[in-house]
Formats: structure tokens, C-alpha cells, sequence
């Protein structure tokens, strides 16, 4: 009961799968394979009334022409973008009732069970994306369904051939799910695992770019991406005073007050010694309010730390749904950066917010970015050419450095 349990509160696959799958480039493929398999399943019912044995009476007609509406709606829902959670939802119910329109419309029991295995294709794909309770319905559906041909048929063929027919059809609809299920939570325990930071808990830096263009570009693309760079006042004081243990514990203390105070729905991921990040949809939120509720959440912890919070917001109408979306998180962040310092320059423990909205043009003399060669935030070069860092800006990033690394 324990493991059936544990199967049935599995949480809902979508959010993440998709955002592996445009991080690895695979979305538009995705897309192409269930743009092609949901057009057939709309030719096809189509295409029975110019069959040997179309549907007789109108009931059979109407169902036909049910289950190819709902084929071509579902086509063209992913011809014109990856959905979102509830369109994948709709998508995955309408499909499976079309399969079951197509099915009882046909007079024939033998062929009507043989299109009950169409309804494997969904039942596989709700076994990837969506939930064991979103399975189980599609299940019901499909006992109920492919049980009217197999009665019918049992009158012409027979207990044995029925029941046999009846079998194929529920071994198929049973072990093509359950089995993708099987993949994809192994999948994600590993990728759960590779993606967070093992010291907080939250996103590492790969895993904050990847949820954070999921987050961006699912919606209508009204609001702000709100994005906020909080940097951490006097740790390195702290470290020396009183060891890296005590470094380590204030660390953690750090994610989890950030997972409390953060915006509900936030994105929140550590990005280097003691820089982290917090990326949320703006429409309900203030930057100013929420750089202040980071800090105070900060100041509030048994260590002797603050924080330097710098927001940015870029319209979400403004991040691209596909592999740009990387570039101008990257300058969101820049810019928030940028803020963060103005912040800890007036003395640490406060927030500023970058005023004018980030755009992937923007360069400031005062952002930096992430080297993936050297491992480090680098300045950005102004239109004078590189800026020169100050002495002891050079030190502290230093210090930064060693502390990631270590």
C-alpha cells in the first residue's frame, strides 16, 4: 500500500520535462512527432466514409466527425507553440475522447478493437507529462470503450477470440505507460539531483537559466520578468572569524530564508560563492518590496551578514520562446548585478533596482556576466573599452571565487 501510495502522489511531470526539452533543443522535434501523430488521428476517421464499411446512421457519422475535429484541433494546437500545462491537460482529454468517438463509430468489433490500441499513444503520453490520476481516468476510459466492441464480439466470434482481442488492447494501454512512467521518474530523481546545489538546496546555475526560461516563456507574455541578484554583506568576515563550518551553516540559512520570503512561485538558485538569484513573473509583485523582503529576510538570520539585493524586470513579450530566451536572462541578470553593486557601494543591507528595463541591446560599464571558461563573473566592456576594477573589488571577487570553489 505504501508503494501505491507513493505512486499515486507522484507530482506532475510537465513543467520540468518541457524544460529539459527545450534546453536540449528538443521541443521543436516534439512538437513535429505529435503534430504528425494527432493530423493522422484526423485523417483517419475522416477517411472511413470513403471506406468499404462507412458509418451507418447518424449517430456514427457524428461521432466520426467528432474524432476528426478533435484530431485537427489537437494538430494545430502544437503547430502553433509548445502548450502550456492545462492546454497539455485539454489536449490529452480531447484526444482521448476522439479515439473513443472513432472507435464506437465503427460498425465492424473486430476493427473497433483494433482502433482501441490508438488510445495507447495517449495513454503514453500522459504517463510522460502529466499525472498517475490523469493515467487512471484515461485507463477507465479505455476498459470502458474497447468493452463495447468486445461484447459485440463475442456474439460473432466467440468467448475465447473477445477475450483475447479484449487482452491485446489492455496489455498495450497497461505496459506503454506505466513503462514511460518508469523512465521518466528515473530520469528526473537523476536530473533533480544534478541540478541543485548541494550545500542549499536550490537550483544550481544551469538548472536557474533552464527554469527560468520555462517561467518566462509560459504565459501569454504579459508582465515583467522580475529578476533579483542578492549578494551577501560581511561574509567574508565571517568566514575568517569563525571558520568555514560556520561559513557553510550560514550559507544554508541563506537558501532557506530566500525559499521563504521569495515571491510564491519563484525561481531561486545559488550562482557562486555567496551570489544568488531569484527570478519570479512580476505581474503581482513590486521589485522594490521584494529586494527589501530578501533583505530583511537575510538580516533576521543568528548570523552576522546582510544582504545587497539589485533587481531588473525585462516584458516577458521580450524573452523568446527558444534558445535565445538564454541571452537575455543573462542580460537581466547583468543588470540586476549592476543594481546590487549601486546597492552595496550605499553602505550594504538595502536594495536598488535597475530603472530602465533590460533589453537583449543593453550593456551597462557596470554588469558583469558568466565565463564559462574562467568560472567567474566578468566585466562587461563599456563602449571606452574594458573599465578598470578597483583594488579591493578585485580582492573580494577573489575571495568570491576561492569560496565557490571550495
Amino acid at each position: 500500500m505504501k508503494a501505491l501510495r507513493w505512486w499515486w502522489r507522484q507530482p506532475d511531470h510537465f513543467d520540468w520535462l518541457s524544460a529539459f526539452l527545450r534546453v536540449r533543443r528538443m521541443a521543436t522535434m516534439t512538437r513535429g512527432v505529435l503534430v504528425a501523430v494527432t493530423a493522422c488521428l484526423a485523417v483517419v476517421p475522416i477517411g472511413m466514409f470513403f471506406g468499404s464499411a462507412p458509418p451507418i446512421g447518424t449517430f456514427h457519422r457524428v461521432l466520426c466527425v467528432l474524432a476528426g475535429l478533435g484530431g485537427l484541433a489537437g494538430a494545430l494546437l502544437w503547430l502553433h507553440r509548445f502548450p502550456t500545462k492545462n492546454q497539455s491537460v485539454a489536449f490529452a482529454t480531447a484526444t482521448s475522447f476522439s479515439i473513443a468517438c472513432a472507435v464506437l463509430a465503427q460498425t465492424d468489433p473486430l476493427t473497433a478493437l483494433l482502433g482501441c490500441t490508438a488510445f495507447a499513444t495517449i495513454s503514453g503520453y500522459i504517463a510522460l507529462f502529466h499525472t498517475p490520476a490523469l493515467m487512471v481516468a484515461n485507463l477507465a476510459v479505455v476498459l470502458a470503450v474497447s468493452a463495447v466492441p468486445a461484447a459485440a464480439l463475442v456474439v460473432t466470434d466467440g468467448y475465447v477470440r473477445a477475450v483475447s482481442a479484449y487482452g491485446v488492447v489492455l496489455i498495450g494501454n497497461i505496459a506503454v505507460p506505466y513503462g514511460v512512467q518508469i523512465i521518466v521518474h528515473t530520469l528526473g530523481v537523476d536530473l533533480l539531483k544534478a541540478d541543485r546545489d548541494p550545500l542549499t538546496g536550490l537550483y544550481n546555475r544551469r538548472a536557474f537559466y533552464r527554469r527560468t526560461a520555462a517561467l518566462a516563456t509560459a504565459d501569454d507574455g504579459h508582465g515583467d520578468l522580475l529578476i533579483a541578484m542578492i549578494d551577501l554583506d560581511k561574509f567574508k568576515r565571517l568566514n575568517d572569524t569563525h571558520g568555514h563550518t560556520h561559513g557553510d551553516l550560514a550559507l544554508a540559512a541563506v537558501g532557506r530564508a530566500l525559499r521563504e520570503h521569495a515571491p510564491r512561485g519563484s525561481i531561486i538558485g545559488r550562482v557562486g560563492g555567496e551570489e544568488f538569484l531569484v527570478a519570479v513573473d512580476g505581474a503581482d509583485t513590486h521589485p522594490i518590496a521584494v529586494g527589501q523582503a530578501l533583505c530583511r529576510a537575510v538580516e533576521a538570520l543568528p548570523f552576522p551578514i546582510t544582504a545587497s539585493v539589485g533587481t531588473a524586470c525585462v516584458p516577458l513579450r521580450s524573452v523568446p520562446a527558444s534558445d535565445d530566451a538564454h541571452s537575455v536572462i543573462t542580460t537581466v541578470i547583468a543588470a540586476a548585478d549592476a543594481a546590487m553593486y549601486a546597492a552595496k557601494r550605499n553602505g550594504g543591507n538595502r536594495t536598488r533596482h535597475h530603472g530602465v528595463p533590460a533589453t537583449s541591446h543593453e550593456r551597462t560599464s557596470r554588469s558583469r556576466t558568466w565565463s564559462p571558461t574562467t568560472r567567474r563573473w566578468e566585466a562587461l566592456a563599456s563602449a571606452n573599452g574594458p573599465r578598470s576594477i578597483p583594488p579591493e573589488q578585485r580582492q573580494r571577487r577573489r575571495d568570491r571565487d576561492w569560496s565557490a570553489s571550495w
